[in-house]
């Protein structure tokens, strides 16, 4: 790539640590310019200024769309000036305490990341259907792995529950009705990306498990999956990999609602599965977090 305000940016993205102290963009900036002076062959000094201004507004996009896109940003600007990048969790005297918990989980994302990219594709559709319960499902349900390639978790979602969390119900007949269905497919891939014949699939295998129709001989493969005609129904597709450009292009077009290995491992850290606090201090258990699996 051609030297310039970019390549400076993706280097600022690249060595920047989550947990980085506020620095002067400027001053970071100029660093990486000496320290490319000769390859790159400029005059610090003289791109320094027009530079700058490029790259803080290109950081600032990135982070916008990292953040709107679901993903752990690797920066921030600190709250006393835009002129101050920091690590994203860098923890500011001024945060209040669950702000300051979330940045302290989410330090731990690269090793959930890693945790995923270990679990079996048994283990990682049982991580799936233990994200159901993290999202108020009761009693999800995890299909045997022989019978099917399309469906392999499955529950509901009772809306009262999350609207009545606080208070009392208004009209608690209405909204004990109010129910979604929640159905999932697990990819376990390490190197292979998701495509869209991978969404088609699963779109596919949705629809014809609403209608009960199955491939094989079997009566009903899904004995509780009893949806009705006019019940709601999110389809939710999990990998421990990536997914393609055109993936993400059918994702969104379709309504399916998809999280990837980064996606997965930052929502993880939020929920501060398998993290021990001790204190302003937290560590990433595997024990715990494979304790967390198996219950």
């Amino acid at each position: 790539m051609k030297p310039g305000p970019k390549k400076v940016s993706e280097i600022i993205l690249n060595e920047i640590e989550l947990n980085s102290r506020p620095r002067d963009i400027e001053e970071i900036v100029l660093d990486i310019l000496k320290q490319n002076k000769e390859k790159w062959d400029i005059d610090p000094y003289d791109k320094i200024k027009i530079w700058t201004k490029k790259i803080q507004a290109f950081l600032k996009a990135h982070r916008k769309e990292t953040i709107s896109s679901g993903y752990q940003p690797k920066i921030d600007f600190n709250s006393s000036s835009e002129y101050m990048l920091q690590g994203a969790c860098f923890i500011e005297p001024a945060d209040i305490e669950s702000v300051q918990e979330q940045k302290r989980n989410r330090l731990h994302w690269l090793e959930y990341y890693n945790a995923l990219k270990k679990l079996t594709p048994d283990e990682f559709e049982v991580l799936c259907s233990r994200v159901l319960s993290l999202l108020e499902v009761k009693n999800p349900v995890l299909t045997p792995h022989s019978i099917d390639k399309g469906i392999d978790f499955y529950g509901v979602l009772n809306l009262s529950d999350l609207i009545n969390k606080n208070s009392k119900p208004i009209f608690p007949i209405f909204e004990s009705s109010l129910k979604v269905w929640l159905i999932g497919q697990a990819k376990h891939y390490q190197k292979t990306k998701v495509a869209t014949p991978d969404i088609r699939e699963f779109v596919g295998s949705t629809n014809l498990g609403r209608s009960k129709v199955y491939s094989s001989v079997e009566s009903d493969k899904y004995k509780d999956l009893n949806i009705k005609v006019c019940d709601p129904v999110f389809m939710l597709f999990f990998t421990t990999g990536e997914i393609s450009s055109f993936g993400w292009r059918l994702i969104k077009r379709s309504g399916v609602i998809a999280m990837d290995g980064e996606r997965l491992a930052t929502f993880l850290a939020d929920k501060g599965i398998g993290v021990i606090n001790n204190g302003d201090q937290s560590n990433f258990d595997q024990k715990k977090f494979n304790d967390w699996l198996s219950q």
